[in-house]
């Protein structure tokens, strides 16, 4: 689908829900399935466990135990290219090694920069709503934005150094693409 029409069908389902009073859930759902879909917008290196049929999906949340409790049950049932999803909660920046891919929401500055400093990038693809997320290292931050839509930063650094790339759509559903150093890069597409 163009950006535009996947931004338009996010927006009206917002507005909808804020205008019933489910904002928070609603925005819970809508960032359950973009971590569902997240995993068929990855090119995933040939080393990855992941590539293996018979191996779940791993879904980690970080120290958040209400939004782990929510996509855990929302996702119960689903699949991710016919794999079971594994959802898991973590107090650990270290256990996130294990999961493919690493909600970690609203994460300090400082836990961004030892999340990067250990290279955890390099085993989980991370993904924040802390501002500053992708610009400091991380690979991906997914939030709400000024005109309740959905938005996405990309840290196109931090998925090479995973030895993984994203997927066209994805990229040019990016708000803003960031390269090594944290500055702003245009999108080669």
């Amino acid at each position: 689908m163009h950006k535009l029409v996947v931004k338009r069908i996010i927006s009206g389902i917002l507005i909808f829900a804020v205008s019933l009073g489910f904002a928070r859930e609603t925005e819970e759902r809508v960032r359950s399935t973009v971590l569902l879909r997240l995993p068929g917008l990855i090119i995933w290196p040939e080393s990855s466990d992941f590539n293996q049929p018979d191996v779940s999906y791993r879904l980690c949340v970080y120290r958040d135990r209400e939004y782990y409790n929510f996509v855990r049950d929302y996702l119960k049932s689903q699949t991710v290219r016919g794999q079971t999803i594994d959802v898991r909660y973590s107090r650990k920046l270290e256990d996130l090694r294990q999961c493919h891919v690493s909600y970690v929401g609203e994460i300090s500055r400082a836990d961004v920069s030892r999340a990067v400093e250990l290279n955890l990038i390099k085993d989980s693809i991370f993904v924040a709503s802390s501002e500053y997320s992708a610009q400091m290292g991380l690979h991906l931050r997914l939030y709400v934005g000024e005109e309740r839509t959905v938005d996405i930063e990309v840290n196109q650094e931090a998925f090479s150094r995973a030895g993984s790339e994203l997927k066209v759509l994805l990229l040019k559903s990016a708000k803003k693409v960031y390269g090594r150093d944290g500055s702003q890069q245009g999108v080669n597409l």
